[in-house]
């Protein structure tokens, strides 16, 4: 019999609280973060919609970081640091203009990357008014 790791049984029910209609372990969402960040180093490559729907897995890890029950756990340590760790990559390249309230929002939804390929560059622009380099 498999023992429960009470730590992502813990992680997905506060998914579901919050309201996501679909759970994730803490592996699951840390690649798919570390992912996106990797994909805005390089030049994201799709539009602002996609772009703000890959931003879900950094609030689910946030859900995390801030959850009572998962926070008397020691694995929340190695958590928080390995999220911090992959943010560190968005951080190095923001644009210094916000696109949402960072009074309102947390970081990561307020900035976009300086740089991306044609399609988000066009995109952020016709959305947010704001022009970023392109790379491709």
């Amino acid at each position: 019999m498999r023992k429960e790791n009470t730590f992502e049984t813990r992680f997905r029910a506060a998914q579901l609280e919050a309201g996501y209609w679909r759970t994730g372990s803490t592996d699951e969402e840390l690649g798919n973060w570390e992912d996106l960040v990797a994909q805005c180093e390089e030049g994201y490559d799709w539009n602002t919609d996609e772009y703000d729907f890959d931003l879900q897995p950094r609030d689910s890890l946030e859900l995390a970081l801030n959850d009572p029950v998962l926070n008397e756990h020691e694995e929340i340590e190695a958590l928080r640091a390995r999220v911090y760790e992959i943010d560190a990559g968005l951080r190095a390249i923001p644009h210094d203009q916000s696109v949402r309230d960072p009074a309102k929002h947390p970081w990561w939804e307020c900035y976009v990357p300086r740089y991306g390929t044609r399609e988000f560059v066009k995109d952020v622009y016709r959305r947010y008014g704001i022009s970023i380099s392109t790379v491709d």
